[in-house]
């Protein structure tokens, strides 16, 4: 390329044709397909919202808009040369990522409810490789086009359009206007920044207004406190009882299972076994999931603390994952031999590292399995009917106790389960396909402990059945789980079915964290150096208030204190308090009737709660 090319493409480059014409044609678009989305969404999950509630749930959007466009001609105004050409530059690159993100919130938020948050996004990168069935199952052709239409509009309409609209923007601002357009930027991202008091702030704001100021929001959650109440259990190890007998263990974790108590009205039972066997069973009259991911309800479940809250799986780490003992490990110690087994594929959440830390002696993941003559299971894995036959090898090979963990699979999203005939529980077509694949889980359980019958080990064994977290379909504009902190996302299927004792109710709400200490109860062990252990369902001591988190930090917890259940929103929106012994699908709600001082003592107790756990795992992990 001769000298006189390269220097016309510099200064080509450094002075763009038609510059303010493209820069309004790549800075529009942004703008209305931010305001068409979120009305899109108002529309999706408040039908019928008066112009009143469309506006104040719009306004953060129109604000920010307009201060996205104003915000790159102000720069390029009162920039020069280079430096306006870079300028002209990035704002089409910043356009076209802000225009992708817009575009992929919505999305998401039509499939879930919660916004696209900043560890969404990391989770989401470091995982990519095992979320590409996820992905795949919600690549809608509307999903693809709107992309499509944002990396367009910003990137190539321009060059197209700028030179037509180029002729409108020419003149030079005086010094006033240049003045006026820096005060009403600063306006508009103030206003960008307000939600009304009655609207949720994570649905009102637009969406890179939310994602901007979250990590602020978020510093400030949480209460700096070191005197909470204490969540180390210690070094713990278990004491054999004189005499007793050490049956063997059954933990059976049901993935994405909510308490029936919490479905509507259904054309014909849909888990008749369980239904069954809480006649026989100890079953608190509500049981809850702790964090309503299944990493982290695992942990609950398996080893009796709070799990480590954050979204990078830390649970799975190879050093001090879980900085305590967990049953597997408990139970190994006096001769127990163990082994997990998941019809979901090993490496999504490093349940091999995660099982490893829990002190199973051998894990087995539906990737070990023969898969010849069963059926997909949603794009995790496949129907749960393909364990019973290694499970059954296993069995026949244990000379002594043993303890013996699984996950199903086939209730998770996106609930398709192949080669079955579908059965009409209700009208929901979405609801309807969950419903079948808890169906299935629900006969997989039967079929389970008709296999122990068979092989002489039913009465020899305890059976923990519970839920790793519940799942919503939009009855508090909240789809699946993770954010889930309504009674359909975090009550959940909760049975201690041993065949020597006689069925309970216990009226008491509990959590997953009394499993283990009712485990070893039931074994014939006492726990020894247990200080933050809850209460054995057993022992006839109360137990403590649950307290329950979403996955997304800041984003929602709950206190259930008996009948009455408040959750706490980090000053999204007000707070709000049921009674759940009247109102079990949380649909009257009576904050009104509390004053705010016996509301932020609950809401105080959950948070303690949290910081306690981090705390926890901090010291832990520094020593």
């Amino acid at each position: 390329m001769s000298t006189q090319k390269r220097r016309t493409l510099r200064e080509r480059l450094a002075a763009p044709t038609h510059l303010w014409g493209r820069l309004a044609t790549t800075l529009i678009p942004v703008a209305v397909i931010g305001v068409w989305l979120k009305l899109i969404r108002i529309d999706r999950f408040y039908p019928g919202s008066d112009l009143l509630g469309t506006l104040t749930k719009v306004s953060s959007d129109v604000a920010f808009g307009a201060a996205w466009i104003l915000l790159w001609f102000v720069l390029c105004v009162f920039s020069r040369g280079w430096l306006r050409a870079v300028l002209f530059y990035l704002a089409h690159i910043a356009s076209c990522v802000v225009g992708v993100y817009i575009v992929v919130n919505h999305e998401f938020g039509l499939r879930t409810g919660n916004p696209l948050t900043w560890d969404t996004m990391v989770y989401a990168f470091t995982q990519g490789d095992q979320l590409a069935g996820l992905v795949g199952s919600e690549m809608t052709d509307s999903a693809i086009a709107l992309l499509w239409t944002i990396i367009a509009s910003t990137l190539a309409l321009p060059l197209l359009v700028g030179r037509l609209i180029d002729p409108l923007l020419r003149w030079r601002p005086r010094k006033g206007v240049k003045r006026a357009a820096v005060l009403a930027l600063v306006a508009l991202l103030f206003g960008s920044s307000w939600t009304a008091p009655t609207a949720s702030a994570a649905f009102a704001l637009a969406a890179p207004v939310r994602l901007a100021v979250s990590p602020v929001r978020d510093a400030f959650a949480y209460p700096s406190v070191s005197d909470a109440w204490p969540t180390d259990p210690g070094e713990t190890t278990l004491t054999p009882r004189d005499g007793a007998q050490h049956r063997n263990l059954v933990l059976i974790t049901l993935e994405s299972q909510r308490a029936t108590s919490t479905l509507p009205e259904t054309r014909q039972p849909v888990t008749p076994v369980l239904d069954a066997l809480a006649a026989d069973s100890i079953t608190p009259r509500r049981g809850y999931s702790v964090f309503p991911h299944t990493s982290k309800a695992l942990t609950a479940v398996t080893c009796g603390i709070v799990p480590p809250a954050d979204a990078a799986n830390s649970e799975a780490e190879p050093t001090d994952g879980i900085p305590a003992a967990c049953l597997p490990a408990l139970l190994g110690e006096q001769g127990y031999a163990s082994k997990f087994f998941q019809t979901a594929t090993e490496h999504f959440e490093r349940r091999r590292g995660t099982a490893a830390n829990f002190g199973y002696d051998e894990f087995m993941p539906v990737d070990e399995m023969s898969t010849v003559g069963f059926h997909r299971a949603n794009y995790f894995g496949y129907e749960e009917d393909i364990m019973l036959e290694p499970q059954r090898e296993w069995l026949e090979q244990q000379e002594g106790p043993f303890m013996l963990g699984m996950l199903t699979v086939t209730g998770h999203h996106d609930y398709k389960l192949e080669g079955y005939e579908e059965i009409d529980f209700v009208d929901d077509p979405l609801l309807n396909k969950y419903l079948n694949s808890i169906h299935y889980q629900d006969a997989f359980v039967g079929r389970l402990i008709d296999m122990f019958k068979e092989l002489g080990l039913y009465e020899d064994t305890v059976f923990i059945i519970t839920g790793d977290h519940g799942e919503g379909f939009g009855e508090h504009r909240v789809y699946q789980h993770d954010n889930t902190i309504y009674e359909e996302g975090i009550r959940i299927p909760y049975l201690i079915h041993d065949p020597l004792r006689e069925g309970q109710v216990l009226d008491d709400p509990t959590d997953q964290l009394a499993i283990l200490p009712t485990a070893v109860d039931l074994l014939g062990f006492d726990l020894v150096g247990a200080e933050g252990y809850r209460p054995s369902l057993l022992s006839g001591e109360e137990q403590p208030p649950v307290v329950a988190t979403c996955y997304a930090r800041a984003r929602c917890m709950a206190t259930i204190d008996g009948d009455m259940k408040v959750i706490h929103h980090f000053g999204d929106r007000r707070d709000e308090v049921f009674d759940l012994s009247t109102d079990n699908y949380e649909r009257v709600d009576l904050a009104d009737q509390y004053d705010e001082a016996w509301r932020n003592r609950h809401s105080e107790f959950a948070t303690k709660w949290y910081v306690a756990a981090e705390n926890f795992y901090e010291a832990a992990r520094e020593q």
